[in-house]
C-alpha cells in the first residue's frame, strides 16, 4: 500500500547502534533495548509510519546451539543407549562447526561411551554430501524423551511431508543394514551453513506481518544471510515497506534477531546497526464499511430527489436527458 506523505511534520531517522543500547545481551539471545531521552510523539490527527531502511551486523551466528546439539544411539546387542551432547567444558553450546569438526567431536565421544565393547563412527562422503555411520554390531539412531536427537537438520535426517521427523518405528529414526558391515546412510545431505534467513523483530511494536504458519510474530523484515562466516551482512532493501503504527508515544524500542524457526540468534559480542525511519501522514477520510454492497447503494438512491410531474411534460430529448 502506498501512503501520501502530506503533512508538514519532518521525518525522523533513528540509528540503533548496539553499542548505545541500554541493555545488550552479550553471548546470549541477542536482545537490544534502547530508551529515548526525548520520546517520539505522534502529532494530533496524524498516523505514524515505521520502516527499516537498512541493517548491518557480523555473521558470527553459530550453526550448533542448544536446540540442535544432541544425537542418540542404540546398540541392542549390549543394551546400550547413549546421547552425545556437543558442548564445551564450560557448558557453552553455541558454536560454529564444519561437518568434519562435528564428526570428530561425536566420534571421540562415542569411543568413550563404547568402553571397548563396539566400534561406531561416522564418516562424511563429499561425493554426495552425506554422512554414513558404521558399526560392527546392529545399531540405530533414536529419539525419545530420555535419549533425544535434535540435529537431524544438520546431518540430513528424513522428514515427512508436514516437516516432522520420519521414524522407522517407535523412537527409532534410522536403523542399520548389513552390506557388508552394519551401516546407516543419512537420507539427505548435510547442512552446516546455519540459518538461511534472519528475521528482525520488535518486542514492543506490533506489525501485521505473518509467517508461513499464518501467525503474527512481529517480524518487520527478513534479511538474507548471504555473507560468509566472519563477514558483515548488509541489508539494503530494494523496496522499503512502511507499517502503520497505532502508538501515540514511543519511549523505548527492543529488537531481537531470530532464525527461520523463531529461535533467538546469538551474535556474541558483535555489534548490530539498524536504521529506522518514522514518517507522518494525516488520517485518511473515513468511509462506510458497507461501501459497494447492495444496501449501501440502495441508501444512496433513496437520497436522490424525486422528479415532480412538471418535469415529465414535453418531448424527451435523449441528447440532454430531459423533457422539453
Amino acid at each position: 500500500m502506498s501512503y501520501s506523505l502530506d503533512t508538514t511534520f519532518q521525518n525522523q531517522v533513528i540509528f540503533l547502534d548496539s553499542q548505545n543500547a541500554v541493555k545488550k545481551t552479550v553471548d546470549g539471545d541477542g536482545e537490544y533495548l534502547y530508551t529515548f531521552e526525548h520520546p517520539i510523539i505522534l502529532p494530533v490527527n496524524c498516523d505514524m509510519l515505521l520502516s527499516v531502511t537498512d541493517a548491518q551486523f557480523a555473521n558470527t551466528i553459530p550453526n550448533v546451539t542448544s536446540s540442535n546439539n544432541q544425537i542418540s544411539f542404540s546398540v541392542p546387542t549390549f543394551s546400550k543407549f547413549f546421547t552425545i551432547t556437543l558442548a564445551e567444558d564450560d557448558g557453552e553450546t553455541d558454536m560454529v562447526y564444519s561437518v568434519s569438526e562435528w564428526l570428530s567431536y561425536v566420534n571421540a565421544k562415542i569411543i568413550i561411551e563404547a568402553v571397548g565393547q563396539f566400534t561406531l563412527y561416522g564418516e562424511f562422503f563429499a561425493n554426495n554430501s552425506k554422512i554414513k555411520w558404521f558399526c560392527n554390531y546392529p545399531f540405530s539412531i533414536i529419539n525419545n524423551t530420555n535419549y533425544p536427537t535434535t540435529c537431524m537438520d544438520l546431518i540430513g535426517g528424513a522428514k515427512n511431508h508436514d516437516g516432522s521427523l520420519k521414524y522407522v518405528s517407535d523412537g527409532i529414526l534410522l536403523t542399520s543394514v548389513v552390506s557388508p558391515s552394519y551401516h546407516i546412510t543419512m537420507p539427505s545431505t548435510v547442512n552446516f551453513s546455519g540459518t538461511r534467513f534472519i528475521f528482525l523483530k520488535f518486542k514492543n511494536i506490533s506489525v501485521n506481518n505473518i509467517n508461513s504458519n499464518g501467525v503474527t510474530d512481529n517480524a518487520i523484515v527478513r534479511i538474507d544471510n548471504n555473507a560468509p562466516y566472519g563477514y558483515f551482512i548488509f541489508y539494503r532493501p530494494m523496496e522499503i515497506h512502511r507499517f502503520l503504527m497505532h502508538k501515540r508515544v514511543i519511549h523505548n524500542i527492543t529488537f531481537t534477531l531470530t532464525d527461520t524457526k523463531g529461535n533467538d540468534l546469538n551474535i556474541w559480542s558483535a555489534d548490530a546497526q539498524i536504521t529506522m525511519k518514522i514518517e507522518f501522514i494525516y488520517k485518511p477520510k473515513l468511509r462506510s464499511m458497507e461501501e459497494g454492497t447492495i444496501a449501501y447503494e440502495l441508501r444512496k438512491l433513496a437520497k436522490i430527489s424525486k422528479l415532480n410531474q412538471g418535469e415529465f411534460e414535453g418531448d424527451y430529448n435523449p441528447e440532454t436527458n430531459s423533457f422539453e
